[in-house]
């Protein structure tokens, strides 16, 4: 909505400065932006007595002293001039009422600085010198804005007000960002005893060599700083104690250390936990047991990793490095992989035949990448399953990724369904989290070694980070001497450690568009699956059983606990039972045409089978679980069908200590897992078919919100006990 001062702002600046020839004029809208801030700062310049060729968009040094010499000492109330228009315009843009747009310095502008200074965490003085000019002259936000923390703005004004004298005037809008990061630099080199000038908020070697290792017991600014850090990457210490070191910090540290896989797993805050908490790279010289390269590696360079404690190794599918008499080949042979193996180690997938400009990033460029990596790794016999790790080796804005990278791996995830493979991405933590947020890639590879980056500064780890390339180094003599860069593993991605079985990869593609369906039934559990071998995996809160067979029986299943499904869709019965069930109970629309939806996908998936659904008990599981088998019946002419036995429990005692607030919700979901005595024909197998997607659809939006709300799940499933009854 445009705003009426801004666009009288906008109207007099260009009036006022449109006929010099190097004024940048600005869009009159009514809407507040960078180019009106720049203007207002091309405007001020020329007030102070820039020469004409040399204004420039930028409040810097010359500004600032030429602000403070000319400007300051006039602003008094009574003071007329187009200096006060630009301080009045650069207020409206701020969102704070100077009191008019007349060129006249008042109570009611001095009410506005006022108010600006309190915002960003002062004692108010009045006074719009050039450090405060700066600050209002500028984009940044000095209230809570939406999607802010309450708790990260009262640290921005308490870091504004403490260590200002650094950097000057910091946002306080509740997001944590590069200059926060860059302020708790600051404070922490002030800490050591840098002093203004010497201090530069880079966590270099001498802030490296200055920090202390911290305990339980201490007290401090350091235990502040500490504090601080950990509350801004996610690990809120919830303590009232500032600046001491109690249980609730040392619980946060051990939680970090465990989240960022740094040994020794205990709650000493050391130099790999505040480096780790303030440098997308932390301590560069801790140890890893994972690294990436781009050489072809020979049996020497492959005993030399062994020789480092080096266990998975991550290697490019395509390409080569390097130009000129330089180039050469990076990409992955058969032969290396049966020398990786013999040795013990594991390996995971990159691709990166580009990626080092952000043009490259479109939506034709991942399909056609999805093609060559998709190719590529079946030819090498790579497990289905297994993560590629597409590459965005470039420091891409976040307000670009919407245009560029979200596309690509759109393309690319779409494209490499079709072979059997999931989607991960390498790049910064802001573009990794970004597409994971999407759902177009599954883990993350993130290039924390590269810490100017802006994709790195201000942004916490992603949640689902599998692969952490924190150092870049050379190991190893003579014939084994290679570059590597140094890899933390998360155990998120094991990497593959030997080659395919034809038949194995043949089950496991058919399996794969199921975990599309429903995420809790994602690979890599499907891509841990082998024939007639039971494998039990943890997805909180609940254990999920999978087993694999081949069956002579290539007709699909039948009785009152099996839906058929023929020519990929299912039997018109259950469509009739399912259409008459609805119709009873009441649900969110939204809910009901996912439910149908979900039952349609799954059966063009499978296409000839059908899905078997019964009550499941172990003796190891305390409560009743929900037994699905999909079985695939041959359409080739072949004489074996495929049999997939998924078994689900939820743990209880899980949801008790990790989401007591949802115990009601997931008490219904439990019950609704459980057959009815004496229930019509038909209704315990929906009764059970609901229970199972509710619970495998957990991570899709609609029932993941449902779920964690403890809302709509539980009258759903309140819903499904009453019917049960009648």
């Amino acid at each position: 909505m445009a705003d009426e001062q801004v666009l009288n702002t906008q109207k007099w600046l260009n009036k006022t400065y449109g006929s010099i020839s190097t004024f940048d004029k600005c869009p009159e809208n009514g809407k507040t932006g960078w180019p009106t801030i720049y203007s207002l700062i091309e405007g001020l310049q020329i007030e102070l007595g820039v020469e004409h060729d040399e204004i420039s968009p930028n409040f810097g040094d010359k500004t600032t002293q030429l602000y403070d010499e000319k400007a300051t000492p006039k602003l008094i109330n009574g003071y007329k001039g187009n200096l006060v228009y630009l301080i009045q315009g650069a207020f409206w843009c701020k969102g704070i009422t100077p009191g008019g747009f007349d060129g006249e310095y008042s109570d009611y502008t001095r009410k506005a600085v006022l108010e600006l200074q309190g915002d960003a965490g002062f004692d108010p003085d009045g006074t719009l010198n050039a450090m405060w000019a700066k600050a209002l002259f500028d984009m940044s936000a000095f209230v809570l804005v939406p999607g802010g923390d309450k708790k990260v703005r009262e640290l921005q004004q308490k870091l504004n007000k403490k260590y200002h004298s650094y950097f000057g005037i910091l946002p306080c809008d509740g997001i944590y960002q590069r200059d926060t990061n860059t302020a708790l630099i600051y404070a922490l080199q002030s800490a050591e005893g840098m002093k203004v000038g010497e201090a530069n908020g880079v966590y270099g070697p001498g802030t490296t060599e200055k920090t202390p290792t911290l305990k339980e017991g201490d007290t401090g600014d350091f235990v502040e700083i500490l504090q601080d850090a950990l509350y801004v990457n996610g690990f809120d210490p919830k303590t009232d104690h500032i600046n001491e070191f109690d249980a609730s910090v040392s619980g946060a540290v051990l939680k970090f250390k465990q989240f960022m896989a740094i040994t020794p797993a205990n709650s000493i805050a050391d130099l790999s936990v505040m480096k780790g908490l303030l440098s997308s790279a932390g301590d560069t010289k801790r140890s890893a047991s994972g690294a990436d390269t781009a050489t072809q590696l020979s049996q020497a360079q492959i005993q030399t990793l062994v020789q480092n404690g080096i266990h998975t190794v991550g290697r490019y599918l395509t390409g080569s490095v390097g130009t000129g008499d330089n180039k050469r080949d990076k990409f992955l042979t058969f032969e290396e992989l049966q020398n990786l193996f013999s040795a013990g180690l594991s390996v995971f997938p990159i691709y990166q035949d580009g990626g080092w400009d952000q043009s490259y990033f479109t939506s034709s460029q991942g399909s056609s990448d999805a093609q060559v990596a998709g190719k590529t790794a079946t030819d090498l016999s790579i497990p289905v399953g297994t993560l590629i790790y597409f590459a965005v080796d470039v420091d891409i804005q976040d307000g670009d990724i919407d245009a560029t990278v979200i596309p690509y791996f759109e393309s690319v995830s779409d494209g490499l369904k079709g072979f059997g493979y999931q989607v991960g991405i390498y790049g910064t933590r802001n573009i990794c989290q970004r597409v994971m947020d999407k759902g177009f890639a599954t883990l993350a590879f993130v290039s924390d070694m590269s810490t100017g980056y802006s994709g790195n500064l201000g942004f916490r780890m992603p949640s689902n980070w599998a692969f952490d390339q924190f150092n870049e180094l050379s190991i190893g003599s003579g014939e084994g001497a290679l570059d590597i860069d140094k890899v933390a593993l998360s155990s998120r991605d094991i990497g593959f450690t030997g080659f395919a079985d034809d038949k194995i990869q043949k089950a496991r593609k058919k399996l794969i568009p199921l975990g599309e369906l429903m995420p809790i039934l994602k690979t890599p559990i499907l891509g841990t699956v082998s024939f007639d071998q039971e494998k039990m995996i943890s997805v909180p809160p609940y254990n999920i059983y999978v087993q694999l067979k081949e069956s002579a029986d290539i007709n699909p299943d039948k009785g009152d606990n099996v839906i058929q499904i023929s020519n990929g869709k299912i039997s018109s019965d259950l469509t009739k039972a399912l259409t008459k069930f609805y119709g009873i109970i009441v649900l969110p629309l939204e809910l009901k045409e996912l439910r149908f939806k979900l039952y349609e996908d799954i059966a063009s998936k499978i296409q000839m089978g059908s899905i078997k659904v019964i009550a499941a008990k172990r003796h190891e599981e305390p409560d009743v679980g929900v037994q699905i088998t999909y079985k695939y019946c041959p359409t080739d002419g072949t004489k074996v069908a495929l049999e997939w036995q998924v078994q689900i429990y939820l743990r209880r005692d899980t949801v008790i200590s990790t989401q007591p607030k949802d115990v009601d919700a997931y008490n219904t979901l439990l019950k609704l897992s459980q057959g009815v005595d004496g229930a019509a024909a038909g209704l315990n197998l929906i009764r059970g078919l609901e229970a199972f997607s509710g619970m495998s659809l957990q991570q899709s939006e609609v029932i993941c919100t449902a779920i964690t709300a403890g809302g709509i799940i539980a009258v759903f499933g309140a819903a499904m006990l009453l019917v049960a009854a009648v």
